[in-house]
């Protein structure tokens, strides 16, 4: 899966797809949850996607305006629920670690900067004025790009390079949006609006996106080499016939203070598809959706940083109704993972084979079919997977299936190595209902509790374990760890747990 480098006319894209779930007494069985790659080369989108998406992809926008409206109104609750004002700085704003074109030399990236701002161009309201401006600007090895205020700009025609509505960013551009919207026509033919190329540099503000339709990224493909950076805009009622409903990333990406919304992938990644570098940072990535895994991001190999950032009322048909992750690392820091759902496994998070890091954060409300209503830690075929959980609560989850209300720890294939690896530090598991194990189902997995409280939860199975159950011993319990008020029982399993009584 995903081991061949790509040649240099082909990407390869490997989307994790979980195909189902398998519980058997005594000897629990997940069903395979395995990679997916999808093939495509930029020199056909347009043709492939003419062929196949009548058929499947469903037409969001007729309405710009409409769409525009959409789209500040999630804004607006993206500030009430994802952290500060647009408009105040926090510790990440501005900072070169958060910069997608970070590491150039010091000093050189202001004169960029400073050069970009003495060339402004101010585009009027007019795609095809727009469409020029970006190969001017290409040509010129970059510029910055102004908006007409309020414009809503309706793109018709599909470039033909790449399956995109607008010129491939080759360059280092800035396009200031000033409120204006970029959106397909409902008559075109399906097109994502931005390609950044390899070493390419796009950076986007107070901008919409709605209606634009791709292979892989409906509203924005990030390709190797490539970098964006998009502030303060709305990616709403885009889609993808595979990958990244909104966007895809193979590059690096850098999210701030936005919203992705209605977004639809028919694979994986219903708002984001990552293989490369991605951070988000006070955004709201709600309501979007995925057939495969990751209703809201989906993580393949790569990393994804979150911060201040509420992933809510996403769904998905595989594992992951918020985040799915396979083979990669995510960090979340005081983000709210709430009211996600899944068909398979990882009602709020998913991870197969990778590293979760949760710290100042809330899982909460999500559900699942197949296990692990709020996080699905799983491991198999020789591998590890890590979750680490400090400073957060996790709360009102539920699932049937295999269990784990609160988070379901297994490992696959137990007799081959690897491991699924769990620790919850000073943090609270409760409230969380599941068939078995309530708070906790782990299956030949490995759990550490530090100062964790695992209080009120249920198993609705007679003896089910509230608060955990497990199949193998859980001795890494310190004394400060409180495991009570669980039905109907604290724990249960042929395995045992210290400290646990009743």
């Amino acid at each position: 899966m995903h081991t061949v480098p790509p040649a240099p006319a082909k990407r390869r894209r490997a989307l994790w797809v979980a195909t189902g779930v398998a519980g058997l007494t005594g000897v629990v069985g997940l069903a395979a949850l395995g990679g997916l790659a999808a093939r495509d080369d930029p020199s056909d989108d347009a043709q492939r996607l003419s062929d196949q998406h009548s058929a499947t992809a469903r037409q969001n926008v007729s309405d710009a305006g409409r769409a525009q409206d959409d789209g500040r109104n999630a804004d607006e609750d993206a500030e009430r629920h994802g952290g500060q004002d647009p408009g105040e700085q926090d510790d990440w704003s501005g900072q070169d670690d958060w910069s997608a074109g970070g590491g150039r030399p010091e000093g050189k990236g202001e004169d960029r900067r400073d050069a970009e701002q003495a060339r402004v161009q101010e585009v009027p309201c007019n795609p095809d004025r727009l469409i020029a401006a970006i190969t001017r600007a290409n040509a010129d090895n970059g510029g910055t790009l102004k908006l007409a205020r309020g414009c809503t700009y309706t793109l018709t025609v599909n470039s033909g390079l790449g399956g995109n509505g607008l010129p491939p960013i080759t360059q280092n551009i800035t396009i200031k949006g000033e409120g204006s919207t970029l959106v397909r026509a409902a008559s075109a033919t399906p097109f994502r609006f931005f390609d950044v190329v390899s070493g390419g540099h796009l950076r986007l503000s107070d901008l919409t996106l709605t209606g634009g339709n791709g292979l892989t990224g409906g509203a924005i493909l990030v390709e190797r080499g490539g970098s964006a950076e998009i502030a303060k805009s709305r990616l709403v009622n885009n889609d993808a016939l595979a990958a990244g409903g909104a966007i895809e990333n193979e590059g690096t990406t850098v999210l701030d203070h936005s919203v992705l919304t209605n977004n639809t992938a028919i694979l994986a990644g219903g708002a984001i598809n990552n293989t490369g570098l991605l951070k988000i940072a006070e955004s709201k990535i709600a309501g979007n959706v995925a057939g495969a895994a990751g209703g809201a991001i989906n993580n393949f190999t790569g990393t994804v940083v979150v911060h201040k950032t509420a992933i809510t009322g996403n769904r998905s048909v595989g594992a992951g109704g918020g985040i799915a992750s396979e083979g990669g690392i995510v960090d979340l820091d005081e983000t709210e993972v709430t009211d996600n759902t899944t068909g398979v496994t990882g009602g709020g998070i998913g991870v197969l084979n990778g590293q979760l890091n949760l710290r100042h954060s809330t899982v909460a409300r999500n559900a699942s079919v197949g296990g692990g209503g709020g996080i699905a830690n799983t491991s198999g075929l020789l591998l590890s997977s890590t979750v680490t959980i400090d400073d957060s609560k996790i709360t009102e989850n539920f699932t049937d299936g295999l269990g784990g209300g609160g988070i379901l720890n297994v490992d696959l294939t137990p007799a081959l190595g690897g491991t699924a690896s769990l620790t919850v530090r000073n943090s609270e598991i409760v409230k969380n209902k599941a068939t078995f194990g309530g708070g906790i189902r782990n299956i030949n997995g490995t759990v550490t509790l530090t100062n964790a409280k695992i209080i009120n939860n249920t198993a609705l199975a007679p003896n089910g374990g509230g608060g955990i159950n497990t199949n193998t011993n859980i001795t890494a319990v310190d004394p400060t760890t409180v495991i009570v008020g669980n039905r109907p029982n604290n724990c249960a399993g042929t395995g045992t747990v210290t400290n646990c009584f009743g």
